[in-house]
């Protein structure tokens, strides 16, 4: 477990992933002043939202890229037939490889939550929220990526099939409100979409309640998300494993 730790680590800095982010993100910060610095009202505020709604978006792709990359050069160069050929169980290397991405994201997040502190005057129990709150956004979408790149074997098809799981997840919030449109306005056909959309809401999980950037302006109003947000967290990350547990154990090499 400690090897594939120090190995997944060792990988981000082979792959420039902490420098590249670090780059992209104080690029995106200082965009995002400079848009603030352009509002006439509630300059603060503008900058808090557009750099929370930038970096978000930075740091999901960035770890989806690497893990999606690392699983399948891990694949192609016969390195996970290496390590499971060595004492170590199946569900161990999940969990090994899991904690590894877990913490090469945790490292990238502490310094940017941070910055953010420094750079934004945010509400700090707002900041400590939204933050717990993107970093089970984060662990959810590595943990999909991770499956992803298991079952499809193939960098381009999980990328893909991740960034699609992350923008239904993120457009979630647009397709309840169209479920919940009176009934007068809709038609036949809008029965056959509202029933899929029920569908579709009830698997994939709302990350459009995660990370607002209002909690930073404005501090938490209302707890009833937070419960969402924490429960949707404590179910979606253990089914992904358990899935990717079930779909590794079938696989021969």
């Amino acid at each position: 477990m400690k090897s594939i730790l120090k190995y997944i680590l060792f990988t981000g800095i082979r792959d420039r992933l902490y420098i590249g982010l670090f780059i992209t993100l104080i690029v995106a910060f200082s965009i995002s002043i400079f848009l603030g610095s352009t509002a006439l009202v509630e300059q603060q505020q503008m900058t808090a939202a557009y750099i929370a709604g930038s970096s978000r978006a930075i740091l999901t792709i960035g770890m989806i890229l690497f893990v999606c990359l690392s699983i399948n050069r891990a694949f192609e160069n016969k390195e996970v037939e290496f390590i499971i050929s060595k004492s170590i169980s199946r569900e161990q290397f999940i969990l090994g490889y899991l904690a590894g991405f877990f913490l090469a994201a945790f490292l990238i997040f502490i310094p940017f939550v941070g910055a953010i502190l420094i750079v934004v005057k945010a509400n700090k129990f707002g900041l400590l929220i939204w933050s717990v709150s993107l970093l089970a956004e984060l662990l959810i979408m590595i943990s999909f990526a991770l499956l992803a790149s298991l079952i499809l074997k193939n960098s381009f098809s999980a990328i893909m099939a991740s960034f699609g799981f992350y923008i239904l997840s993120r457009m979630m919030g647009m397709f309840v409100l169209a479920i919940e449109l009176p009934q007068n306005i809709a038609a036949t056909k809008d029965h056959i979409l509202a029933t899929t959309l029920k569908f579709l809401s009830a698997l994939f999980p709302r990350l459009d309640l995660f990370g607002q950037s209002s909690w930073l302006n404005y501090g938490i109003t209302s707890t009833d998300n937070l419960d969402i947000i924490f429960w949707q967290a404590g179910i979606y990350i253990p089914l992904m494993i358990f899935m990717a547990f079930h779909d590794f154990k079938k696989k021969q090499f």
